[in-house]
């Protein structure tokens, strides 16, 4: 008997460090969605004149809805403490109103921390890797002696038949 083995599920950490998985996890929940679900983080889908909402079709309409669950979808599934900046931040006014503008914005945010921590890693990796002494000229052997070390080693390798 076979059980199914669940993986508990994090939110978007403030860092973004886990953004690899959360964002796997939150396409695979779009994707169960539908189609159009996993197409509006792919490209936004918002109507031009969505304020007016009188002037829609139903088709706009639906678009408009489909957004708003996908807004709803990402804001539910990220740290709060994200969630708050993203919404305190009036310079962020239009992207958390569309799926496709907050998803980049996200994917920006973790990208950027991502190659932070990568040159980071780089610098450090490198430090560990210096010498200190240095050297003005570089060893060479006198041309006499490398002839005379090339034959006896030449010479050791043979074995007598």
């Amino acid at each position: 008997m076979s059980t199914t083995c669940e993986v508990p599920f994090e939110p978007l950490s403030l860092d973004g460090s886990n953004y690899s998985s959360w964002s796997t996890h939150v396409l695979n929940l779009l994707r169960t969605m539908g189609p159009s679900f996993e197409q509006i983080v792919d490209e936004s889908i918002l109507p031009n004149d969505f304020d007016n909402l009188f002037k829609l079709s139903n088709e706009e309409m639906k678009c408009l809805i489909n957004n708003h669950h996908v807004v709803n979808i990402l804001f539910k599934n990220m740290d709060r403490e994200l969630s708050d900046l993203i919404h305190k931040d009036d310079k962020l006014k239009e992207t958390r109103c569309d799926a496709h503008h907050l998803w980049k914005f996200i994917e920006g945010i973790c990208e950027e921390d991502d190659d932070d921590e990568d040159q980071e890693e780089e610098e450090e990796s490198l430090e560990e890797c210096t010498t200190t002494a240095t050297h003005p000229h570089p060893l060479v052997t006198p041309s006499e002696e490398q002839g005379a070390k090339s034959t006896e080693s030449a010479g050791s390798q043979l074995e007598p038949v």
